[in-house]
């Protein structure tokens, strides 16, 4: 009897320390046959928005396009430069790039890569307090477009009170400020893995 109470109180002590330690907000998968290292010069192509948010997509990704300059590790094209290729090849916010549209982004534009973004939740719930949270959820993928292929994939969900210190201090109360804490966390793990080897 005494092991058997000893068991359930084990395990109830790993179910309630298994929740205060919650899975990780940020996920990358690197694809085995990457080369980050070569990249550097990158261009951010529109976020495709899954949520009922209707500017939610330009915003994240004007956040996004800032935080990547503002790192000062990658060569980033202007937006511009981007707008005219995707009218030229008439090309929505998430269609499916070819092997022609590497090749083409990487002779007019003189880029290793791109960003592919999507919103797949952007909104607000109510938090561990009384207020209401930002929460976002975003997918991007970087493609090499030299060789044609994926680079690596990020999956990314927060809420505004992730970032919670004591009492109410720390919060994210915004959505803009939420994106633009999201897209330094992504861009800190890319360069840690290797990305945006400018010099």
């Amino acid at each position: 009897m005494k092991y058997l109470l000893r068991f359930f109180f084990l395990l109830f002590l790993t179910a309630i320390l298994s929740g205060c330690f919650g899975a990780q907000q940020l996920q990358t998968r690197m694809m085995a046959t990457a080369q980050p290292e070569s990249v550097c010069r990158m261009a951010v192509l529109p976020f495709d928005n899954w949520t009922n948010e209707e500017q939610a997509g330009v915003v994240a990704q004007r956040i996004f396009y800032g935080a990547l300059v503002n790192s000062g590790a990658f060569e980033v094209r202007p937006e511009g430069d981007v707008s005219l290729f995707r009218l030229r090849h008439r090309l929505a916010p998430g269609a499916l790039l070819g092997k022609f549209h590497f090749t083409d982004l990487q002779e007019k534009l003189q880029i290793d890569a791109i960003v592919q973004g999507r919103l797949t939740e952007v909104g607000s719930i109510s938090g561990r307090g009384a207020d209401e949270v930002p929460v976002v959820a975003m997918q991007l993928q970087v493609y090499d477009v030299r060789r044609g292929e994926l680079l690596l994939s990020t999956f990314h969900h927060r809420w505004g009170d992730d970032y919670r210190k004591v009492m109410h201090f720390g919060t994210v109360t915004t959505l803009t400020g939420l994106f633009d804490r999201m897209s330094d966390e992504i861009i800190a793990d890319w360069i840690e893995r290797g990305l945006g080897n400018c010099q």
